[in-house]
């Protein structure tokens, strides 16, 4: 495994931290993307899923008081596991009123976003996807021709899923077409899907209930 996973020190801050009218930042361990076989096979399940909606709620616990952000999804498609009748994440962090809590690293959904989701932990890890940022592959579109294909969390086209294991820059990617005529096209979400469950080992896909 060659990624870090959020440990019980990133809860011991969280749960000092004073939470006030101010917003203030978590800063998380550094996060190392998996490998494709990793992504695939430490996922509890992979789906293919647009946002319904983004609330947040006050949570309070033995570490104190913070906000969790529930991003219910509508799922277009099962692609390896089995995941609950509805689905709908559970992030740490949020914004409510004036008061803010973010999570370094953790990747934001709006409205009508269209990814594929690894999915692990949900309701048990500050962001319920493999290697957090690393677990989620939005479906782009093409404005001059309507194509769609897939991206990294910081819309960086994919074009193969080598490109996985790479390190990602923080923020959204430069403008880069996802195909021309001197370089390989992004994938399309039909492809992906395809090396997903090429991918899989039975053995290793938890199914949850």
């Amino acid at each position: 495994m060659n990624y870090t996973r959020p440990s019980a020190w990133l809860r011991w801050l969280i749960g000092t931290a004073l939470f006030s009218a101010m917003a203030f930042i978590v800063h998380a361990t550094t996060v190392l993307p998996p490998d494709f076989d990793q992504l695939v096979n430490e996922s509890d399940y992979i789906i293919h899923a647009v946002v319904k909606s983004v609330t947040a709620e006050y949570r309070t616990d033995t570490y104190g008081k913070k906000i969790i952000t529930k991003v219910a999804l509508e799922v277009r498609e099962v692609v390896a596991g089995t995941p609950p009748k509805e689905v709908v994440l559970e992030i740490l962090g949020g914004r409510i009123g004036d008061e803010q809590m973010v999570i370094e690293g953790a990747p934001q959904f709006h409205v009508g976003d269209e990814d594929i989701l690894f999915v692990r932990g949900n309701g048990h890890t500050i962001v319920p996807l493999v290697a957090m940022m690393h677990g989620r592959y939005p479906v782009m579109k093409e404005a001059s021709s309507g194509r769609k294909y897939m991206a990294r969390e910081n819309q960086t086209p994919l074009r193969d899923t080598a490109e996985i294991a790479q390190a990602m820059p923080a923020g959204l990617a430069s403008a880069t077409p996802a195909s021309t005529s001197n370089a390989i096209p992004a994938m399309t979400p039909e492809e992906f899907i395809q090396r997903v469950k090429a991918a899989v080992n039975p053995s290793y896909v938890r199914a949850k209930p």
